[in-house]
């Protein structure tokens, strides 16, 4: 990983060991409602997070008025039968960027995006254009994580680990991918780790098996899926946990 600026190192700094709230809502959601990501932003500042993840350039807005913690944005822009969603284009990076994120979390997979360019290749444009930004880059698996680093990105975390071919489960933390991610990027970039962390144990084991820091989303923000938890272990999973979840 390239040396980092001063403030950059700052910024990074700050969310070491800590919890990063992702302040997320669909509109299917029953707590969708407007304010809604910024009462889960007072929440999570409320309750000790070193950071935010934040989707929308809108709310990445509504949420830098209100705090100086560091923001992960990003803008989930999905197109018809193409998988790459999160921040997808150099115009959906300049947005996030514009609208006060310190980090900008993309899609950085080996999967083609809508333009069938390989959505890793979205680092060095950002790299080119916005030299002083840290690019969070959202991956599958152990090797995409070294590509994403090796194309200069600061920072990894297996996002999208779901979307493996043959994913070891879709709504669980895989911690046998965070070892292996770092392990292999060890020394040449930070890993957070997220994806389906549900519980403060969980939390800790990632620390320990070397996450930097930790991003908990659905777990903390979204209740209606707390309970679907709940329920489909109480009747024994008759009814499927939904692929977004």
């Amino acid at each position: 990983m390239e040396s980092l600026s001063a403030k950059q190192q700052i910024i990074i700094e700050r969310l070491k060991n800590g919890l990063i709230v992702s302040c997320q809502a669909k509109k299917e959601d029953p707590i969708y409602l407007p304010g809604i990501i910024t009462k889960m932003a007072e929440s999570a500042i409320w309750g000790g997070a070193a950071g935010l993840r934040i989707n929308t350039p809108e709310h990445i807005k509504e949420v830098r008025k209100i705090t100086d913690l560091p923001i992960i944005g990003l803008w989930k822009q999905h197109t018809k039968g193409n998988p790459v969603f999160i921040t997808p284009t150099i115009e959906a990076v300049e947005e996030v960027i514009e609208a006060g994120a310190d980090i900008v979390a993309i899609d950085a997979t080996d999967r083609a995006n809508a333009q069938g360019e390989k959505a890793y290749l979205l680092i060095d444009k950002i790299k080119q254009k916005y030299p002083n930004t840290i690019i969070l880059a959202d991956i599958r698996n152990e090797k995409e994580a070294v590509l994403a680093l090796e194309q200069g990105a600061h920072m990894v975390a297996p996002t999208l680990y779901r979307f493996n071919d043959h994913p070891k489960s879709i709504d669980s933390p895989d911690f046998e991918m965070l070892a292996k991610i770092v392990r292999v990027t060890q020394g040449n970039g930070v890993v957070l780790m997220e994806g389906k962390i549900n519980t403060p144990e969980e939390a800790i084991e990632s620390l320990y098996l070397g996450a930097y820091a930790v991003v908990v989303g659905s777990a903390i923000t979204r209740p209606h899926l707390t309970t679907l938890r709940f329920t489909n272990k109480i009747n024994k999973y008759e009814h499927k946990m939904p692929l977004y979840y």
